[in-house]
C-alpha cells in the first residue's frame, strides 16, 4: 500500500506542477514590450487623436470609475465592493508618481489588452480588461493620448482590501487562467459596418456584459453572455439583454432602446442604479449613429428566455 500512496502523491505533485506551469504560461508569456516604438503623431494629428480618445473615454465610462465621490476627476480612489473584498480604482492622470506619467503607449495597451500593470503585475478584473482586450491598438493609443493631456494630479489610491488568498497574484493568475484570454474584435463580414461598429462598442469599450452577464461564485463569466443577473455585492439586478420579457432589444424597439441610452427614459420607466450612472456619464454623450449601431447589434442577439 505504501507504493500506491507514494504513486498517488507523486501524481498529485506532478499535476500541481503542470497546473502551475499552465497558469504561468497563460499569464506571463503574453504582452508586448513596453518600450515598443510607435510613430509620434504631428501636432495636428495629436489634437485629433486626443479628441478621439476623449470620445472613447466617454464610451468606456472611464471617468466614473476613476473618480471617487467628492474627489478630483480621474484621480481614482473609488471603492468597488466585491464578494472578495474592496478594490480601489487607480489614478489615471499623467502624474509621474501616482498616475500614468511614466507609462508608455505600449504599457497602456498592455494594461487594456493583457491586464498587466507597468511593473508587470496582474491587474484585478474590476478593471474590465476582460472586455477592453477587444479595443484596437489605435483606439488604445488615442485614449492614452487623451489621458496624457489631462492635468497631472498627485493622488495615491488606497490599497486594495481583499481577503486571502484573493489578495495574492497566484490566486489572480489561476482566475485568469480559468476565465481570461487576450483577444481582439473580429468584424463579421456578413454584417454591415454599422452593425460591426455597434458590436465593437458593446463588446469592447462599453463592456456591457460586465454587468449584464451572470457570474459564478469566483466572479467569472462568459463575456459574450448577455442573459443578465445580480451584480455581485451591489444588490442590483442587471436585466437580460436577450430575454424579450426583460430588456431585450427587438427589431421594432431599436429606437426606444437608443432613446433609453441617450436619456435614461422609456415610455413607462426610468433607469435607476448603475445604469443611471452609465447614461449620465457615458451613453448620453455618444453620437446618435453609435447608439443606433449598438441597438442594431443588440437587436440581432438570439432571443432566449432566461430561467431564474
Amino acid at each position: 500500500m505504501k507504493w500506491l500512496l507514494r504513486a498517488v502523491l507523486m501524481l498529485l505533485a506532478a499535476l500541481m506542477v503542470l497546473a502551475a506551469a499552465w497558469a504561468w504560461q497563460l499569464n506571463y508569456l503574453d504582452g508586448v514590450a513596453i518600450d515598443e516604438p510607435r510613430p509620434e503623431p504631428g501636432a495636428h494629428d495629436t489634437a485629433a487623436l486626443r479628441e478621439r480618445g476623449a470620445y472613447l473615454a466617454q464610451a468606456g465610462n472611464c471617468m466614473a470609475c476613476h473618480t471617487a465621490q467628492g474627489g478630483k476627476a480621474w484621480t481614482g480612489g473609488r471603492p468597488f465592493n466585491t464578494p472578495f473584498g474592496t478594490i480601489y480604482s487607480g489614478n489615471i492622470t499623467p502624474d509621474p508618481d501616482t498616475g500614468l506619467g511614466r507609462w508608455s503607449a505600449a504599457a497602456f495597451w498592455r494594461a487594456l489588452h493583457f491586464g498587466r500593470s507597468l511593473d508587470g503585475h496582474l491587474l484585478y478584473p474590476a478593471f474590465p480588461y476582460t472586455h477592453f482586450t477587444r479595443i484596437t491598438r489605435d483606439d488604445s493609443d488615442a485614449l492614452y493620448a487623451y489621458l496624457r493631456g489631462l492635468p497631472a494630479v498627485h493622488a495615491d489610491s488606497p490599497p486594495h482590501e481583499l481577503r486571502w488568498p484573493y489578495s495574492t497574484q497566484g490566486a489572480l493568475a489561476v482566475w485568469r487562467a480559468l476565465y481570461f484570454r487576450p483577444g481582439s474584435f473580429a468584424p463579421d463580414p456578413r454584417q454591415s459596418a454599422d452593425w460591426n461598429r455597434g458590436a465593437y462598442l458593446v463588446q469592447g469599450p462599453g463592456h456591457c456584459s460586465a454587468c449584464h452577464a451572470p457570474r459564478d461564485s469566483l466572479g467569472g463569466a462568459d463575456w459574450m453572455d448577455f442573459s443578465g443577473g445580480m451584480i455581485p455585492a451591489q444588490g442590483w439586478y442587471a436585466p437580460s439583454l436577450i430575454d424579450p420579457r426583460e430588456a431585450a432589444t427587438t427589431a421594432d424597439a431599436r429606437a426606444a432602446t437608443a432613446r433609453l441610452l441617450a436619456t435614461g427614459l422609456t415610455d413607462n420607466a426610468v433607469v435607476t442604479g448603475p445604469m443611471a450612472e452609465v447614461v449620465f456619464t457615458s451613453a448620453q454623450h455618444l453620437k446618435a449613429a453609435d447608439l443606433k449601431a449598438m441597438t442594431d447589434y443588440l437587436a440581432t442577439l438570439p432571443a432566449t428566455a432566461t430561467a431564474r
